[in-house]
């Protein structure tokens, strides 16, 4: 009795779907409703056909309140609504305006000469974001709380691996960086690499795909570009083009093929951080990897760890609407970042290297080495973007957001290191690699050693790579070296070719 009981106040508590046929019903009782001359402004998507009987005296083009996915999926009985729009020439278009855009129409109601159409005469019709779909909805929206239980009672991966996977759903702030950085967009790459003949990692493609099978066309990154569309009451075909312009697309691989090899096609949007890639990758784990080195969260799944799952979930599928209202509404808020919301990030970044190199000495900097995984110059960059997406999950800048970035640094070094071992025996020309790379930027001075790795780590913690002479002797004075020597130091630094000058009291990194 006691669970049945419980099973009723979860009910009881359960959020409300956003359904298709909750916004046709509000779409149709607000069109219902207008009196003719009335003035209106209205979004939907613009189909690009000519609704029936349509006159010759200007262009009429059909609106839909459904996306064209959700307009494709509904059943050949199932309700539909449309409201024509007549444009002329005094009809003012702006913005993104092509069959499958988002739009606001503004102008005069109307009836239609067909059925029960209604109509409007549109002054102007404005391009819109694609996200304004999901925004019109924030009473939809789901707590923090209620997306971490969705997820947990659905798909089933270790705990750190499954903070990092909901986090990437919510892409990446705009981070204004050095002109060295990339120029990413909002994209994000979720990686797990196999440890062995790991066969957890086929567990996982088949879980993340079930969560990618259950998101709407438009935020699924694929080879498509347009969607087929047949209204049966209408008796007309519609051909939309992908109305989500921004880069919160979601990719994983369709075959095993992919999970080798990223496709050629989707590569480019991959690479450039233009959507957010699920990659489970079905290869052995390589420290030298370029699509490791410039992932926000390269982990591997070690062959003692449970292997993923996942189970079919109705409530999973029927909530992601809502989840898309979450993620679009928290994506509004946190649209860029500035240096200063990065400065705690950075102070607990310097104790992770310090950590780093303390509990696994050369290890650590072999995989901290340009063409290491974990490359100090790029690695804080990489995390100011896991930053950035796990402050979009909380809606605003806090501790806890610089703890979780520690956290999965924390896994990530320690997940490569222990691989690392196993490296030395299968592929030794990997480690050499990394080893004669190390010693080249290495002075064989200890003390020397030490104050470039200060250096380093102040250079490729700053978002233009730039250190004062200032900041680089105070922090030198804090490790230990006296005055003299940290001048001196300095000095053969810019002698030798480690570090230049540009401008008086601006050191920069030579590399």
């Amino acid at each position: 009795m006691e669970r049945e009981i419980l099973e009723l106040l979860r009910l009881e508590r359960a959020r409300e779907p956003l359904s298709p046929g909750r916004r046709l019903r509000e779409f149709q009782l607000r069109i219902q409703r207008l009196k003719n001359g009335e003035g209106v402004e209205i979004a939907g998507f613009l189909l690009g056909r000519k609704p029936p009987n349509a006159p010759r005296d200007a262009a009429y083009y059909l609106l839909s309140p459904l996306s064209p996915s959700e307009l494709a999926r509904l059943g050949r009985d199932e309700f539909r609504t449309y409201l024509v729009i007549r444009a002329t020439e005094g009809t003012m278009v702006s913005g993104d305006v092509r069959p499958g855009s988002y739009v606001a129409v503004r102008g005069t109601a109307d009836a239609y000469r067909w059925g029960n159409l209604r109509m409007v005469h549109a002054a102007s019709i404005e391009g819109r974001d694609y996200s304004e779909y999901w925004k019109d909805y924030r009473e939809f929206a789901l707590s923090r709380r209620e997306v971490v239980d969705l997820f947990e009672r659905t798909i089933y991966v270790r705990k750190d691996m499954m903070k990092a996977l909901i986090y990437s759903l919510y892409g990446v702030p705009y981070i204004l960086w050095g002109s060295e950085a990339p120029q990413w967009g909002e994209g994000f790459e979720y990686t797990v690499y196999k440890y062995g003949e790991n066969m957890g990692l086929l567990a996982l493609w088949k879980a993340l795909k079930y969560f990618q099978s259950s998101l709407p066309w438009e935020v699924r990154l694929r080879k498509e570009t347009a969607l087929e569309i047949s209204d049966p009451v209408l008796d007309i075909d519609f051909r939309i083009r992908n109305p989500n312009g921004t880069d919160m697309r979601y990719y994983t691989p369709s075959s095993r093929r992919g999970l080798v090899r990223v496709p050629k096609w989707s590569e480019g949007h991959i690479v450039n951080k233009r959507a957010i890639g699920l990659l489970p990758r079905d290869v052995e784990a390589n420290p030298t990897d370029p699509l490791a080195k410039i992932s926000e969260t390269p982990f591997v799944l070690m062959p003692w760890d449970e292997k993923p799952y996942f189970e079919e979930n109705r409530e999973f599928r029927q909530l992601i609407p809502n989840l898309l209202v979450t993620i679009f509404i928290n994506r509004e808020r946190y649209l860029s970042m500035s240096h200063e919301e990065l400065s705690r990030l950075r102070d607990e970044h310097l104790k992770w290297r310090r950590w780093g190199r303390r509990e696994y000495r050369e290890t650590f900097e072999k995989l901290t080495t340009p063409s290491g995984v974990l490359h100090l110059g790029m690695r804080f960059y990489l995390d100011s973007r896991l930053f950035g997406a796990i402050t979009r999950f909380y809606g605003k800048v806090t501790d806890r957001a610089v703890k979780d970035v520690r956290e999965i640094d924390d896994t990530i070094l320690n997940e490569w290191s222990v691989f690392f071992g196993e490296l030395i025996k299968k592929r030794p020309e990997v480690i050499m690699k990394l080893e004669k790379e190390y010693e080249r930027y290495i002075p064989y001075d200890v003390r020397a050693q030490k104050a470039l790795q200060i250096f380093h780590d102040l250079a490729s913690t700053s978002p233009f790579g730039e250190v004062t002479r200032e900041e680089f002797l105070r922090e030198m004075l804090k490790n230990g070296f006296n005055e003299r020597d940290a001048l001196n130091l300095i000095e053969k630094f810019i002698a030798t070719g480690y570090i230049y000058e540009p401008f008086p009291g601006k050191l920069i990194l030579i590399r």
